[in-house]
């Protein structure tokens, strides 16, 4: 059997990455993006379907009778009805822990730049070449704080979780965690609300679900010490986004910093933008786990998934049905 692959959205793979060759017979269309209406059209003729972004829904994947396979280019698997899938017999596998080193070190760059203030600096010398700063011999513009010695508090404990844990007693740091599912327990874990009083640096890694949407509001974000910083790499949701934009400008906290929003892509007019100009704000666009060497594991997984499913074996990421206790 010839299987026919279409690439949904190569738009989530950089250029520079590598695309490996599948060991079977094949046909394989690659589009850049495929919006929602058009999703139907591309994946009529398709046995399998690779996404990085695309959301398959039930509506869209009842009329694909063809489907045998989806192959998600990421983590997460909200964006597809796992449900219908696992009641049609579709396989649809993922790629865990492709970008858990390389988020928790975008987590570590972020810290690093709003306690060290490495690029408010640049920005003011590049203000004082232009006439917009008046030459000092000593510069306390911008209040630098070390890293070593500070306490960061981890909501999750997946992988990225444990590796910026790693990373961060190495750079001497204390680690706390909160573990919202309850399973895990030792010396480092406790109360989220205990974890939000002690933390100079708090950070998310855990999946947006109706447990943990606004896991991080007004309430939290009031418990938390007045110079703490919040860093979220995670999802956007997880973070109430008014509450963090309320406490930054009455400076009830110390600073923030997101690559992730509840409306992706970012739109030039969200209220978010409220908070551009701040020093102690930092936005990225979606970005932290993008790294090439991250994006290069994940499309061999994602792909390697495919050839394990059409060589007749469970791909070894497949996502297996809930059963009910």
């Amino acid at each position: 059997m010839s299987h026919h692959i279409v690439f949904l959205d190569n738009e989530g793979i950089a250029p520079s990455v590598s695309i490996p060759q599948l060991p079977f017979p094949h046909t394989w269309d690659s589009y850049e993006y495929t919006s929602p209406d058009e999703v139907v059209e591309r994946l009529k003729d398709a046995t399998i379907a690779m996404t990085c972004s695309v959301p398959l829904r039930a509506e869209q994947l009842r009329q694909l009778p063809k489907l045998k396979m989806i192959s998600l280019a990421l983590t997460g698997t909200d964006i597809v009805d796992l449900d219908y899938c696992h009641e049609h017999g579709i396989v649809v596998a993922n790629v865990p822990g492709y970008a858990s080193n390389t988020v928790a070190e975008h987590t570590i760059a972020m810290m690093f730049e709003l306690l060290r203030k490495t690029s408010s600096y640049h920005r003011l010398m590049q203000k004082l070449r232009r006439g917009e700063a008046t030459r000092k011999n000593i510069y306390f513009d911008f209040r630098i704080r070390d890293v070593a010695g500070k306490t960061l508090g981890i909501v999750g404990n997946g992988a990225i979780a444990r590796r910026l844990a790693e990373l961060a007693r190495n750079l001497d740091m204390q680690v706390c965690l909160y573990d919202n599912n309850g399973k895990y327990q030792g010396e480092e874990y406790m109360p989220l609300a205990q974890l939000l009083k002690r933390s100079d640096v708090l950070s998310l890694h855990v999946p947006l679900t109706d447990d943990t949407r606004d896991i991080i509001g007004a309430a939290e974000l009031g418990q938390m010490k007045p110079d703490a910083i919040v860093i979220n790499t995670a999802r956007g949701g997880i973070v109430n986004e008014a509450a963090l934009i309320d406490a930054l400008q009455n400076e009830t906290i110390g600073g923030a910093a997101l690559d992730v929003l509840v409306n992706e892509p970012i739109d030039p007019q969200d209220p978010i933008f409220q908070l551009i100009d701040r020093d102690n704000f930092i936005l990225n666009p979606h970005v932290a786990w993008s790294s090439v060497d991250a994006m290069q594991g994940l499309i061999d997984k994602a792909l390697d998934n495919i050839a394990q499913f059409v060589d007749g074996r469970a791909p070894r990421f497949v996502i297996q049905k809930k059963v009910c206790a």
